[in-house]
């Protein structure tokens, strides 16, 4: 993860929220894994530690961090970007202030994932009032391009017992210079059987670190996005690497992320974790 996980804390913002809770609960369980400091970060008008904080912090095992401020979201990611620069992982509640029915991502969620220097986490499970839950496979998302998320899923898998699925999605319709949707010229038999070398590839790569994981590896027609969301219901989280638009972002670097690190992080039905952005 590029990361030392056995001394880097996992932080995560918390509110007053039934979301930020289960935010909480998700991040101690990879502390406890990994035996690093939790760390729970709160924004206030004062610096005083309210109760709520007091409990959350008691029952997950974390220590409460209160910082004076306003508690707006642009303020709450910017204090996370920060601790961003000494921690092996963000987390953030999936839903918060800014949702929308069937937008599950909050906007202090939407404003830090993909701008943050280390993987990023956004909690929620299939509805506002359902914890995520605590089985099932950690699912990565791959493409031809070799990804940070293979090596954040591993480390994720191996800490926490869970097994790995990577999945590979390919399309024959692709979005063209322009924005639009072509068709390519490949038959599909050809396109499958690039999907198959691409999925090999990243398997060979994570039993190449030789983890102690149960790993597979699928390639699916269709849309990433669509792909993942589909295993959303039954996966233990979502991994990808979020991929940077060229659209100037309208609410910080978060803002910058690609179609489909948006729809994961505001409609899967599991939490979804952001690797480090790679590139410019």
């Amino acid at each position: 993860m590029g990361r030392n996980t056995a001394e880097w804390p996992v932080v995560v913002g918390v509110d007053d929220s039934p979301s930020a809770r289960d935010a909480a609960r998700w991040g101690a369980e990879v502390a406890v894994a990994r035996a690093v400091p939790l760390h729970l970060v709160h924004l206030a008008a004062t610096a005083e530690v309210p109760p709520w904080l007091v409990h959350l912090a008691d029952a997950v095992g974390g220590t409460a961090q209160v910082v004076q401020g306003a508690a707006e979201p642009d303020a709450v990611a910017a204090e996370l970007r920060v601790r961003a620069e000494t921690a092996g992982l963000v987390v953030v509640g999936g839903y918060g202030e800014g949702s929308d029915a069937g937008l599950l991502a909050g906007t202090v969620a939407a404003c830090l994932a993909g701008g943050a220097p280390c993987p990023v986490a956004v909690v929620h499970g299939p509805g506002p009032d359902t914890a995520p839950q605590s089985a099932g496979p950690v699912v990565v998302g791959v493409d031809a391009v070799a990804s940070t998320a293979l090596d954040v899923a591993g480390d994720l898998a191996h800490d926490l017992g869970a097994p790995l699925l990577l999945i590979h999605a390919w399309s024959d319709v692709v979005a063209g210079p322009t924005g639009g949707a072509h068709r390519r010229p490949e038959d599909w038999t050809e396109l499958a059987a690039r999907g198959e070398a691409v999925a090999a590839e990243a398997l060979g790569r994570v039993r190449s670190r030789l983890l102690p994981v149960e790993v597979a590896a699928r390639s699916v027609e269709g849309t990433a996005l669509s792909a993942l969301l589909d295993l959303a219901p039954t996966a233990r989280m979502i991994v990808v690497t979020p991929r940077r638009t060229a659209h100037p972002p309208r609410h910080g670097d978060g803002m910058l992320l690609g179609s489909t690190s948006r729809g994961l992080i505001g409609f899967a039905a599991c939490p979804v974790v952001l690797a480090a952005p790679e590139g410019p």
